[in-house]
C-alpha cells in the first residue's frame, strides 16, 4: 500500500491535496451520473421540440466504463486517505514522547517492505537541500564495507599515523599497548553507520543483513545513506591529505561537523519517515551492543565516538542559528578543535582566534627526533582525567585548557613503553592547578603512590611538573632516568 506524508520510497501525498481530489472526483462522477438520469420532459405551450437523437450503444458503454474507473481511483485514495490517518497517529504519538524521560518506546509497524534507499536518498537529499544525484547503492557483506572504510582511514591517517598515536598514547600509560587501531574503527564506524560511500566507485554500500553482526546495524543504514551523501558533497573540502596531516584535536573536529551533520539529518528524517527510525536500540553500556563487539582499548573508543555523540549537539546548534545554509558554510570554516565542538558559541564567534601553538627550542632527544608530534585537545585531556576521576573533577582540570603537545620518542634497551612528554597550557594557574591536581590523583591510582609528583614506578620515570609562568603543567613518562632528565630540559 501507498503511504503518504511519510516517504518510504512511494507516492507523496498530502491530506488537504488528497481531500481536494476526492472532491473533485465525486463532482466529475457526478457529472456523468447525471447525464445517465431519466429526464422529464420540459412542458411547453404551443411549439414542440424535436427529441436529441438517442446516444449510440458504444458511448453509454464508454461512460459506465469510465464511472467504474472513477469509483475505482476514489476507492483507492480512501485507502491511503486511512493510511495517512494511520501514519499521522503514529508520528504524534512519537513525538509526543520527546524529552520525556522513561517514555515507553514507539514501536512503528513494519509492512515487510525492503527500504528503498535511493527514494529515501532523495527525500534526505530534498530536506538537507542538497543539489546532487541519488547515490548509486548496492549490498555487499559487512566484512566488505569495513575493507571500504579501513582502506578511507588509510588515506586519511598515512605513514601509519595511528599507529603513532597509539606508541605515545601507550607510553602516558592512557592505553595498555601500542595497537593499529584503524581496523577496529572501521569495524565500528561499520556497525554505527550500516554502510559506507566508497569515494573511489561512486557507490553506496550496504550491509547484507544475513553478514550483519547484529540487527541494530542494517536498521543503521539511513545514517550511512545521510553520511554518503555528505562524504560525496563536502569529503573533498573537509579531508584535504595534500595540506599536510591533521592533528588529533582537528581531525575530531572535522569528522564532528559530517558526523553530526549526518546525525542530525537522520533524526530529522526519521520524524518524517519512521521506516528509516532506529530499531532494537539497546543500550550503550550494555555487552550485546554492536559497538561493543569490537575489542578498542576504551580510550580510544571514547575518541571514535565523540564526533557521532558530541557532533550532534554541535550540528543541532548550527542548525537553529541558520537552518542547512549554517551547516552547508561550516564545511568551508570547519570547527579547529574539540573545543569548539563542546562549546559551539566559540565556533559561531566571529571572532575566534587561531588555536594557539606551544614552541620549543629544541624537540631533539640525544640527538632523535620525536615520532610523534601532536595536538590532542580538549576533549582527549578531560577523557584521560576522567579514567581516575569524577566526572566534575575531570571537567574542571580541562576546563581552561588553551594548548597542548604531545611529543614522543623511541626507547631504546629493549623497554615496552616508549618516552613520551604532553605539555598543556592554561588560560591562567587557577586552571593549571585544577588540572595539575586531577592529574597528580590520576598518576597516585595509575600507578599506586603516596601522591609524589615524581617517583619511579613499574620501571617508569614519571614527573609532573608546572611551568610557563605556572599556567603550564608538563607530564613525562620516560623509560630511563636519563631520558626523564632529558626531557625536563626539553620541555623548560
Amino acid at each position: 500500500m501507498m503511504k503518504g506524508l511519510f516517504y518510504e520510497g512511494r507516492m507523496k501525498t498530502n491530506p488537504a491535496t488528497l481531500l481536494l481530489v476526492l472532491l473533485a472526483l465525486g463532482g466529475a462522477a457526478a457529472v456523468f451520473l447525471s447525464g445517465l438520469k431519466p429526464q422529464t420532459p420540459a412542458v411547453v405551450e404551443t411549439k414542440s421540440e424535436t427529441a436529441p437523437p438517442a446516444l449510440p450503444t458504444a458511448s453509454v458503454v464508454d461512460l459506465q466504463n469510465q464511472i467504474a474507473l472513477l469509483q475505482g481511483q476514489i476507492e483507492y485514495l480512501q485507502g491511503q486517505n486511512d493510511a495517512l490517518k494511520d501514519e499521522n497517529a503514529e508520528l504524534l504519538q512519537k513525538l509526543g514522547t520527546l524529552g520525556m524521560k522513561n517514555a515507553p518506546p514507539v514501536v512503528m509497524k513494519d509492512d515487510g517492505v525492503a527500504p528503498d534507499f535511493v527514494g529515501m536518498g532523495l527525500e534526505m537529499m530534498k530536506m538537507r537541500k542538497l543539489q546532487a544525484l541519488p547515490l548509486v547503492t548496492t549490498s555487499v557483506s559487512q566484512e566488505e564495507v569495513e575493507m571500504a572504510i579501513l582502506a578511507w582511514l588509510k588515506r586519511q591517517q598515512p605513514n601509519d599515523e595511528a599507529k603513532k598515536l597509539t606508541r605515545g598514547l601507550a607510553a602516558l600509560g592512557w592505553i595498555p599497548e601500542a595497537i593499529d587501531p584503524l581496523p577496529m574503527r572501521a569495524a565500528l564506524l561499520a556497525r554505527q553507520l550500516g554502510g559506507w560511500y566508497d569515494e573511489e566507485t561512486e557507490t553506496m554500500f550496504t550491509i547484507e543483513p544475513a553478514t550483519a553482526s547484529a540487527p541494530s546495524v542494517v536498521s543503521n543504514e539511513p545514517l550511512a545513506i545521510a553520511f554518503g551523501q555528505l562524504l560525496r558533497e563536502y569529503g573533498s573540502t573537509l579531508f584535504q591529505p595534500q595540506h599536510g596531516p591533521l592533528t588529533t584535536d582537528m581531525r575530531l573536529a572535522r569528522e564532528s561537523l559530517i558526523s553530526g551533520d549526518a546525525a542530525l539529518t537522520r533524526f530529522l528524517h526519521s520524524l518524517q519517515n519512521p521506516a528509516s527510525a532506529p530499531k532494537d536500540d539497546l543500550p550503550a553500556e550494555d555487552p550485546d551492543h554492536p559497538l561493543n563487539q569490537v575489542p578498542l582499548p576504551v580510550y580510544l573508543k571514547e575518541l571514535a565516538l565523540f564526533p557521532f555523540n558530541r557532533g550532534f549537539d554541535f550540528a543541532q546548534t548550527l542548525h537553529s542559528a541558520g537552518n542547512y545554509a549554517q551547516l552547508n558554510a561550516a564545511y568551508s570554516r570547519p570547527p579547529i578543535s574539540t573545543a569548539e565542538v563542546i562549546e559551539p558559541e566559540v565556533y559561531l564567534d566571529p571572532e575566534r582566534s587561531a588555536p594557539l601553538e606551544i614552541t620549543l627550542d629544541d624537540v631533539k632527544l640525544g640527538g632523535a627526533m620525536p615520532f610523534l608530534d601532536d595536538r590532542l585537545g580538549k576533549f582527549a585531556c578531560v577523557t584521560a582525567l576522567r579514567t581516575h576521576n569524577n566526572d566534575e573533577d575531570a571537567a574542571l582540570g580541562a576546563r581552561g585548557l588553551v594548548a597542548d603537545r604531545l611529543l614522543a620518542w623511541a626507547a631504546d634497551g629493549g623497554a615496552k613503553r616508549d618516552h613520551a612528554a604532553w605539555q598543556t597550557l592554561f588560560m591562567d594557574k587557577s586552571s593549571a592547578d585544577a588540572f595539575y591536581k586531577a592529574m597528580l590523583n590520576s598518576l597516585q591510582q595509575r600507578y599506586e603512590t603516596k601522591g609524589e609528583a615524581e617517583f619511579t614506578a613499574q620501571g617508569r620515570f614519571v614527573s609532573l611538573l608546572q611551568n610557563r609562568s605556572d599556567a603550564g603543567v608538563v607530564l613525562i613518562d620516560a623509560a630511563s632516568e636519563q631520558a626523564r632528565a632529558a626531557m625536563k630540559l626539553l620541555m623548560k
